[in-house]
């Protein structure tokens, strides 16, 4: 069995491969990168890095966040509540298909924020 000391927090510099870099045509034109969905902007490099590193840990940090859910009090369609990183995206899944049907800011969970929905009934989560 390993044993470890007590952790700290740093600050760690990791390579990334495929990250796009668009630098600006003219003066005044921010910088832009691009990892997969995430699109990164800055007046230099240094600040579109640092834009960059900040998308990529807060959804590292939301990775392990517990979706919501609701059921519809009247045809029983399911809401599910997702955080990402820019927000907590509701989505509603019918028969149909599935839609996004709102965005909202950070201040509550997923879970609060499914119950805050009007008409619907929260599935509290399992233990």
């Amino acid at each position: 069995m390993f044993r470890y000391q007590p952790g700290t927090v740093e600050t760690v510099s990791i390579p990334l491969s495929n990250v796009t870099v668009l630098r600006p045509a003219k003066r005044g034109d921010g910088y832009r990168l691009e990892l997969g969905a995430f699109v990164a902007r800055g007046s230099t490099l240094a600040a579109a890095r640092a834009d960059l590193a900040r998308q990529i840990a807060i959804t590292a940090a939301s990775v392990n966040s517990a979706p919501g859910f609701a059921r519809a009090d009247d045809n029983g369609d399911l809401l599910v509540v997702l955080d990402r990183p820019w927000g907590l995206d509701s989505y509603l899944i019918t028969d149909a298909g599935h839609r996004l049907i709102s965005t909202s800011n950070r201040d509550r969970t997923p879970t609060e924020d499914a119950a805050a929905n009007r008409g619907f009934t929260v599935i509290p989560p399992r233990r």
